[in-house]
């Protein structure tokens, strides 16, 4: 009998533990379709698997829109030598230009054109060593306005001046300011009479004789002085002017020229100032004078500024001090109309 033998009993497997699922990978890129490789036929005694496809990785590719196909980008081509040495002799000729027009600024700097374009006047002509010849002025139109301190309050009065010299005839407001108070006055000259508005006995103008006593400084054309009767000759010898211009303008060429002096100087080397306004130096303290005159090409003074500075505080305590006076003409041999009130009172001489 055949020896039996019995396989060894089969053991029992164990299920595997259970685990998360993993999750699930990402899928594949779409393969672009491939066209099949032909089929071989293989012998009959080989096997053959089953076929693989091919998958292309494009993901190295950029993608190209079709809107990049139609207009494709020109690619950046490297500046040419030629444009780099065109861009030199321009940069060259820009440097040269530039220093042709500034050397050319630099000696016209000075001309009397490039002055008035950059805003400069130009300075006035030296005074004549003869004195100007008075012109005939037979009406002028000015004002005078007189700056001081009184009892140490600010006072201001301005003289508004119309003058026919030629018949005697004048007129002129006064508008005073003593603080905060404002007052006017107007009066009418003729060659005997003086007209004053409001007087007495309901009458709109009152009339007193002029006295020989009393005369108007307005009066006379010489009250608008020449140059040469300011800037005589001892001030010319002793300083320069501290600025000097001259402005034409509508054809007329105004000078002006301006002082700054030690006012303990003034009566030595400027009396013909010192004689015109004496009472500027009565101002304590002050320890310079400003003088500024402007004139026509005939030496007829247009305008004129005399000021002492510093006026110190609290002067004009107990008095007034008068601080600067100027003097500006408006018009010379112009028209001027004064009328001579007819319905008027008769009043004695020096009615105030």
């Amino acid at each position: 009998m055949a020896d039996v033998q019995f396989a060894p009993p089969i053991q029992r497997l164990t299920s595997p533990p259970r685990v998360s699922a993993a999750p699930p990978p990402p899928p594949p890129p779409i393969p672009t379709p491939v066209a099949p490789a032909p089929v071989v036929a293989a012998p009959a005694s080989i096997r053959l698997s089953a076929p693989v496809p091919v998958v292309r990785d494009t993901s190295s590719v950029p993608a190209i829109s079709f809107q990049e196909l139609l207009q494709p980008k020109a690619e950046p081509r490297p500046a040419k030598q030629k444009k780099k040495k065109k861009g030199g002799k321009k940069f060259l000729s820009m440097i040269f230009l530039l220093a042709l027009v500034g050397g050319t600024a630099y000696v016209l700097r000075n001309t009397g054109p490039v002055q008035k374009v950059l805003g400069h006047d130009s300075a006035a002509a030296p005074l004549p060593d003869t004195p100007f010849v008075r012109p005939n002025v037979t009406s002028a139109q000015y004002t005078v306005t007189l700056s001081a301190v009184e009892n140490g309050v600010p006072k201001n009065v301005t003289t508004k001046v119309q003058e026919d010299f030629a018949n005697g005839l004048g007129e002129s407001t006064v508008d005073s300011q003593v603080g905060g108070v404002f007052t006017s006055t107007q009066e009418i000259r003729t060659s005997d009479s003086i007209f004053r508005p409001g007087q007495a006995y309901g009458k709109e103008w009152s009339r007193q004789p002029r006295v020989p006593e009393t005369p108007s400084p307005f009066d006379v054309a010489e009250f608008i002085p020449m140059v040469s009767d300011l800037i005589d000759q001892p001030l010319r010898d002793a300083m320069k002017p501290t600025t000097s211009k001259a402005v034409t303008t509508n054809g007329e060429t105004i000078s002006t020229l301006t002082y700054v002096i030690d006012r303990a100087k003034v009566p030595e080397i400027a009396p013909a100032i010192f004689a015109r306004v004496p009472w500027l130096f009565d101002v304590p303290n002050a320890t310079t004078l400003t003088v500024e005159v402007s004139y026509d090409e005939s030496g007829l003074v247009r305008h004129l500024f005399f000021g002492v500075d510093p006026p110190q505080p609290g002067t004009g305590s107990g008095a007034t001090w008068v601080t600067s006076y100027l003097l500006d003409v408006a018009a010379i041999n112009a028209p001027v109309t004064v009328v001579v009130p007819l319905d008027v009172v008769d009043v004695p001489a020096g009615t105030p």
